[in-house]
């Protein structure tokens, strides 16, 4: 497994990027480090500029599977667990389980923005749940809206999400739920998604037939 990067700037492609990783998962960034999920069962922070590896954390339980991860301001590390269930946290290199079952059934992308923390859910469970990260009360947005993979900022205080059957998706409190882009039954899948901080290009990946897509969305007037 390796790490692609791409400048969005000049265009300069560096497709192995850094390399050496079993089965790279979530990724996400913080000053001079990024962070991703690697197997399953690790976290790694790598060095931004060299792509040289600073540390790793393992979660050394069974029957997990780690899959993708966000970073407050604080420095607290969120992890999610799909096949589980659940959401870890990791403080200064210690695990701690912060959530289980019903409603994180299926957990998968989450995502800091505007002061909170945002989880979806897949496998068939479709769930949008927000998290206070201080007091990690919950309220739970979207129910059986498919698999839902990937969550992202907009950039004016609502998401762009991922759904893996084909669909991507735009959700906000005033507005609700929209489809932006469809192609179910193209049989292509979408899976986690990531974009600019101002939700104008979202990069969305497909797993199944190793393509990128890259999408300007444009938003209704505020």
């Amino acid at each position: 497994g390796y790490v692609t990067r791409l400048n969005l700037v000049t265009g300069a492609w560096q497709a192995r990027w850094s390399d050496g990783f079993d089965d790279p998962l979530g990724i996400v960034s913080q000053g001079d480090r990024l962070y991703m999920v690697d197997a399953g069962r690790h976290v790694i922070a790598l060095d931004m500029d060299s792509g040289d590896e600073l540390d790793r954390w393992t979660l050394e339980i069974d029957n997990v599977f780690l899959n993708d991860i966000a970073i407050d301001p604080d420095g607290r590390i969120w992890v999610t667990d799909t096949r589980g269930g659940r959401v870890f946290g990791l403080v200064e290199g210690s695990w701690r389980l912060l959530f289980e079952g019903d409603p994180f059934t299926g957990a998968n992308g989450i995502e800091y923005v505007d002061g909170w923390i945002y989880v979806v859910c897949s496998s068939g469970v479709g769930n949008l749940i927000r998290v206070q990260p201080d007091t990690l009360a919950t309220t739970v947005l979207l129910e059986g809206e498919g698999s839902l993979d990937g969550v992202v900022t907009d950039g004016r205080g609502g998401l762009v999400l991922s759904d893996l059957r084909g669909r991507l998706l735009h959700w906000s409190e005033t507005s609700g739920l929209t489809v932006l882009d469809g192609y179910e039954d193209e049989e292509i899948m979408l899976n986690s998604i990531g974009g600019t901080p101002d939700g104008r290009f979202i990069l969305a990946p497909h797993w199944s037939s190793s393509r990128l897509s890259a999408y300007e969305i444009h938003y209704p007037a505020r």
